[in-house]
């Protein structure tokens, strides 16, 4: 990822400007944002925006967008995890309590919206241009809190079919990537590339959370940064899992049945290792890695389509960048 565009962004989000009360809704707003990360949504708005147009200064109201609308997502999320930590510090519900992360999560929400609210003022953007700009927020939006509803639900179900796990990831990350790259070409000028980088989104959300389901059961937490098969024992319905529960015997789904039924204390390392290797007996692993290399592929051709070769190969290689990642 290009160091100074990456900057750019940072400064753009120090020099956000919000007022210093009351401090129980803007200290944790500051907090949040300052919060580090990769910021892949707004360097993908940034990317998206100099691919329709060769520049993409004008681009940075709707990176910040992005990035804001993604940190409220997650500060919500942590409340209904019940997650101490988020990027190895305590969460906005810890530090101070639930009742301040839900307000200042509504305000970043708010303030959202307010960076698009700006191309309205812009004369260089038509009341198409801005009407499509923000009908892709809006509707991310409504994707993003779909998918979260539907990871809760899943989790609930017994039987789960990998197409409501492919909706689900659909809503929960692909969402905000496709309105990422969306966002970009709209304020490039091409919304002719609007529908291509939608379902530009939706694959990269797609293949980097199967690769994520993927690394949680074989990645090492030294070199992953999560705890290993922490998604496992909370009995989140994976595409590994549901594939693997599909092909097991009784006996075998009864021992995967107990990252939800029984007690916590049965999921030890043993039980983990079990079920990790029932993924390997039904070359669930196998099938898994297939599918993330053939979405990958599929993302490249469509790259590689694209003009203005500065943009277009710092996209590569921030997908070159991504893919790397444990294998």
């Amino acid at each position: 990822m290009n160091k100074r565009w990456l900057d750019e962004i940072e400064r753009a989000i120090m020099q956000l400007e919000l007022p210093n009360e009351p401090s129980s809704l803007y200290d944790p707003f500051h907090y949040t944002m300052g919060m580090g990360g990769k910021r892949i949504r707004p360097y993908l708005t940034l990317l998206a925006a100099g691919i329709a147009s060769g520049q993409h200064v004008s681009a940075m109201n709707a990176a910040l967008a992005i990035e804001i609308l993604h940190n409220f997502t997650l500060v919500h999320d942590d409340i209904m995890d019940e997650a101490d930590t988020r990027r190895g510090i305590a969460t906005v519900h810890k530090k101070w309590d639930s009742n301040v992360a839900i307000l200042s999560g509504d305000v970043m929400y708010v303030y959202a919206f307010q960076q698009l609210l700006q191309y309205g003022k812009n004369e260089h953007i038509g009341q198409e241009a801005y009407h499509a700009l923000m009908e892709v927020f809006v509707q991310a939006t409504i994707k993003v809190c779909d998918g979260q509803a539907l990871d809760m639900e899943l989790m609930q179900r017994e039987k789960v079919e990998v197409e409501q796990y492919i909706e689900m990831i659909e809503g929960k990350t692909g969402a905000l990537l496709s309105a990422a790259l969306g966002l970009g070409v709209i304020i490039g000028g091409r919304l002719d590339l609007l529908a291509t980088m939608q379902e530009l989104g939706r694959l990269m959300g797609v293949a980097f959370q199967m690769q994520d389901d993927l690394l949680d059961v074989t990645a090492e937490p030294k070199d992953f940064g999560k705890k290993k098969a922490g998604d496992l024992i909370e009995g989140k319905k994976t595409y590994l899992w549901i594939r693997t529960y599909e092909q097991c015997t009784k006996d075998e789904q009864a021992l995967m049945d107990l990252a939800y039924k029984g007690s916590k204390e049965l999921l030890n390392h043993a039980w983990v290792a079990s079920v990790t290797e029932l993924m390997y007996k039904y070359h669930v692993i196998d099938e898994i890695s297939h599918l993330i290399n053939n979405k990958y592929a599929q993302i490249y051709d469509i790259i590689e389509e694209f003009e203005h070769l500065e943009y277009r190969s710092e996209l590569h290689q921030l997908i070159d960048f991504l893919t790397s990642r444990i294998k």
